[in-house]
């Protein structure tokens, strides 16, 4: 049982160190998509709210 907790702990400790390091090191490369992904979500619900009430 003790071998078992060591392994979710010790992989626990390289997804959080993983994590981090991905937000250091790489995530300003993806900002524009997360804000083009952004964009897209908002509009199609813009869209559909427009449908909603031009069909009323």
């Amino acid at each position: 049982m003790e071998q078992i907790w060591t392994f979710i702990t010790t992989l626990a400790k390289g997804v959080k160190q993983g994590v981090n390091q991905y937000i250091t090191n790489d995530l300003e490369n993806y900002v524009p998509f997360f804000i083009f992904a952004a964009v897209v979500l908002v509009g199609s619900q813009l869209w559909k709210l427009i449908q909603k009430f031009k069909n009323k």
